[in-house]
């Protein structure tokens, strides 16, 4: 199984069961970026509800001729094959289980994975204990999402909002399945020291790090930085990751990275410098600061 390699699926329902599923949506990401996509309405076999068809505009009328479950989820399982699967909250997984109990099909086997959850851990101090809605924190991330409860446009979005947890904590989505066994840490403001060498920097970490990301803000603020989780007009330094700059070899850009380019070429002073370089001026400092023999 690639770990550069994951799909995210949505689903709709026809009514309050979960099993109802009347939409599915499903899309293919490889390292970072969408290769495939494909979406399906799905004859649930079951009523519908004047309340869910108010959410998502879907009626039984569209419905009529379309595949049933059955057919529907042996494509997903050939487009998922072996990789991670992954969706926004608990929901997706629960219909798929409902669906396939329900009609005695075997279940999806793949590891799965709750964004939501990884978005609470890669973002504590604002979505630890809530607002964490699919539409919500993609319009705080400023991913788009034209259709709102449409099956293919929440899988994209939710795919997206995973790779930014991704750059933002420096974890790989497959590693996801093990933080998101452990307890939501809210970390503690940095203490900035203001007669470091760097005071007055703003300074943003990017990108898969060899250090944890709590550890490099922590020795920038020794250093006199004022660490940020993005990128700002009082940002002067982007640290990015030496694997990343190693795996991208200036072929993709975290969306950090792409954003301080667009405000250096408006005129902003920014320096973009590696993991390496960062922890090199860590190693100055601290060995200026040590006593003279």
């Amino acid at each position: 199984m690639s770990t550069n390699r994951f799909i995210s699926i949505d689903v709709e329902t026809a009514n309050s069961w979960f099993g109802s599923i009347c939409q599915v949506g499903v899309v293919e990401f490889v390292d970072g970026q969408i290769v495939n996509e494909w979406e399906s309405l799905v004859d649930p076999e079951d009523d519908f509800f004047e309340f869910n068809t108010r959410i998502h505009g879907i009626t039984a009328v569209m419905v009529a001729g379309q595949p049933t479950f059955q057919a529907v989820l042996e494509t997903v399982r050939m487009l998922a094959s072996d990789s991670l699967i992954t969706s926004y909250g608990h929901f997706d997984r629960a219909a798929f289980s409902q669906a396939c109990d329900t009609r005695k099909l075997p279940p999806m086997a793949n590891d799965w994975l709750n964004i939501q959850s990884a978005v609470r851990r890669a973002w504590p101090d604002r979505y630890a204990t809530g607002g964490y809605r699919l539409n919500a924190v993609c319009k705080h991330l400023g991913i788009p999402l034209a259709r709102h409860h449409n099956a293919l446009d929440d899988a994209r979005a939710a795919g997206i909002v995973l790779l930014r947890a991704c750059e933002a904590s420096g974890i790989h989505p497959q590693d996801w399945l093990a933080r998101n066994r452990q307890p939501i840490q809210i970390a503690a403001a940095s203490v900035v020291n203001a007669s470091g060498p760097l005071a007055g920097e703003g300074i943003v970490f990017t990108g898969a790090m060899q250090m944890a990301r709590q550890k490099a803000q922590d020795l920038a603020a020794a250093m006199g930085c004022e660490p940020s989780n993005g990128v700002t007009k009082k940002t002067t330094i982007l640290v990015v990751g030496d694997q990343d700059l190693s795996r991208l070899a200036g072929k993709q850009k975290s969306s950090k990275h792409l954003k301080a380019e667009e405000l250096i070429k408006v005129g902003q002073e920014i320096r973009i410098i590696s993991e390496s370089d960062f922890l090199a001026m860590v190693s100055i400092d601290e060995a200026d600061r040590q006593p003279a023999a």
